[in-house]
């Protein structure tokens, strides 16, 4: 199972930055989450963006920003994990290192390369 895990920033609200003891710990469980497979990728999303529409047989493509500021998602974590509970425990572990606030975990389905090898 996979699942795409988030958070957003609201709008005008500074986030707290994690303290340097969860710094730390964010880093060890990062690395221990990159050796165990857990975590497929991980990285940020551009507020640049490009849009492909096809409206009656035309493409017409667009420039970005599209994400409103309440909408941000600053980083984002692809993880594999055997369960939704597994899942949940793991983005437990990440909250705690980052401190106060809401993370979301989101399943993905669809096929990925993995499974095309199969």
């Amino acid at each position: 199972m996979q699942f795409f895990v988030y958070f957003t920033m609201t709008e005008g609200k500074r986030m707290n930055p994690p303290t340097p003891e969860g710094m730390a710990e964010m880093g060890r469980f990062m690395e221990e989450s990159f050796e165990s497979g857990i975590i497929v990728s991980t990285g940020k999303l551009s507020q640049e963006v490009i849009q492909v529409e096809l409206a009656e047989g035309e493409f017409s493509i667009s420039d970005g920003p599209f994400i409103e500021g309440k909408e941000l998602i600053p980083g984002f974590t692809v993880i594999e994990t055997q369960s939704e509970e597994e899942a949940i425990a793991w983005g437990k572990r990440l909250r705690k290192c980052m401190g106060d606030g809401v993370l979301r975990l989101s399943q993905l389905s669809g096929t990925s390369s993995k499974d095309m090898k199969a």
